[in-house]
């Protein structure tokens, strides 16, 4: 943990420093701005042990940077932290050991995440030449991420594993929250990213942006799980301003 938390600073200090660096240089080429993004998540299951339940909401907010290496083409590239969620359905039944080290059975269990990351996704964009005060833009790239947080909430009809782990007041269907789940999702997404959107010129180099982003996960979210895979996905509305 102590290593991925270095490498995160690390990561966060050179793209910083990049975007102050070419801000005060003052290159037409390079531009910085803020960005904030609210999104549908959701989880689709690889194996056929569990089904999707339901779609999360979530945000990203952040730093974003265009590098113009061509007239109408341009690298892209975001320092955000990212909140997404979902749920996954249990079709079989599973197995628990409860304090007393006796096994229960439990049905249709429920398990809904919330997940937080930092991101860096790498892009090219196309642009249109400006129409009247609008230009036109699509992208496509990666998304590296590295998980920061991960939490749980499991649903069941009896109480099971350390109670003094988890909330348990054993009524039936009770949930059981988890503050800390990262050690049972993987630390990192890597996912593809397809773009398109608007920016409307104000004055100079400011403009104000807007536009779509399916962010297509294709790594498992869970960590060293040979019985249950999934991938989470999301489609945010992105909105912010150029400098």
């Amino acid at each position: 943990m102590n290593l991925k938390r270095t490498i995160l600073v690390c990561l966060t200090f050179v793209l910083t420093t990049v975007f102050s660096v070419h801000s005060q240089a003052q290159d037409q080429r390079f531009r910085v701005g803020l960005k904030f993004s609210g999104n549908l998540s959701w989880i689709s299951p690889v194996t056929k042990n569990i089904d999707q339940n339901g779609t999360g909401v979530g945000m990203s907010y952040g730093l974003m940077g265009d590098y113009n290496f061509q007239k109408y083409y341009a690298f892209s590239t975001e320092l955000i932290f990212t909140h997404i969620s979902g749920g996954i359905n249990y079709k079989d039944q599973l197995t628990f050991t409860d304090t007393s080290g006796s096994k229960r059975s439990f049905n249709n269990v429920k398990y809904d995440y919330k997940f937080r990351y930092i991101q860096i996704p790498l892009s090219i964009k196309f642009k249109t030449k400006e129409l009247g005060y609008i230009t036109y833009w699509a992208q496509f790239g990666i998304a590296p991420s590295f998980l920061m947080e991960a939490k749980a909430d499991i649903s069941g009809n009896q109480p099971f594993d350390d109670p003094t782990e988890i909330r348990v007041n054993k009524k039936e269907n009770d949930i059981y929250h988890f503050d800390n789940f990262n050690d049972k999702v993987f630390f990192m997404r890597m996912p593809l990213i397809i773009g398109a959107g608007i920016e409307y010129s104000l004055a100079g180099n400011t403009s104000l942006y807007t536009g779509l982003r399916l962010d297509n996960n294709f790594l498992t979210i869970f960590n060293a799980d040979d019985h249950t895979s999934a991938k989470n996905h999301y489609v945010g509305l992105n909105v912010g301003v150029f400098f």
